[in-house]
């Protein structure tokens, strides 16, 4: 009896290669999301195409289209895939043995390492996207919300230790996270400081700041 099993449709790779791993699609999904961020952080979500995020990766539109539906799920995707991971280290943090001002520091550094990772540097590069629709915007949002709420939790609850100063726990938070990303916009390897001085240095500032006794 003749095999009537249709073949499968091939996956077609950078440069129209054929993937024979899927293995190999997810690394070309995680190039395209790089390229994406890059494109995104220099030029800004609204001004940027589809076409220019091919040119960075050098490979056509089809290419793109093949991983992802349109500009709005590639941006999705990126800061998702960049904020999904640290929501995760963050959920094990979190969870963790340890006093509150422990984890919190374990946090900080999380945060501050992230920095050197190019995909969440681009990502923290690039402004809150403008022209997303309600879906998109809040799949973004969804996963921003989870990571504050855990590292609300963490600094009340070192409040409540008599660990940290007694503030505003959404705003102090809020200051956290966007002064330990902040060296996404003005690190530069190879120059005076080092890498472990930096993440030491800046976790260890922070920390000070919220310490109990400190000026709220």
């Amino acid at each position: 009896m003749p095999d009537e099993t249709a073949p499968s449709t091939p996956r077609i790779g950078l440069r129209g290669s054929v993937i024979r791993d899927p293995g190999h699609r997810e690394e070309q999904r995680q190039q395209i999301l790089l390229a994406a961020a890059r494109v995104f952080a220099r030029k800004g979500y609204v001004a940027a195409t589809m076409d220019d995020i091919a040119h960075e990766m050098g490979v056509s539109k089809g290419i793109l289209y093949y991983q992802f539906r349109s500009k709005q799920d590639l941006i999705v995707a990126a800061r998702v895939e960049a904020s999904g991971g640290a929501l995760s280290r963050l959920e094990e943090i979190a969870g963790g043995p340890g006093r509150p001002a422990e984890r919190m520091a374990a946090a900080l550094r999380d945060l501050v390492e992230a920095t050197f990772s190019e995909l969440s540097r681009h990502v923290i590069l690039t402004p809150t996207a403008l022209g997303l629709d309600e879906e998109h915007a809040e799949r973004i949002r969804s996963v921003e919300r989870r990571y504050e709420a855990l590292l609300v939790e963490i600094f009340e609850a070192g409040v409540d230790a008599g660990e940290f100063v007694a503030a505003d726990p959404k705003l102090t938070v809020f200051t956290l996270i966007r002064a330990a990303e902040s060296p996404a916009f003005w690190y530069q390897q190879g120059g005076r400081i080092g890498r472990d001085d930096l993440v030491d240095g800046v976790t260890a500032m922070l920390m000070r700041s919220i310490a109990a006794g400190a000026r709220a």
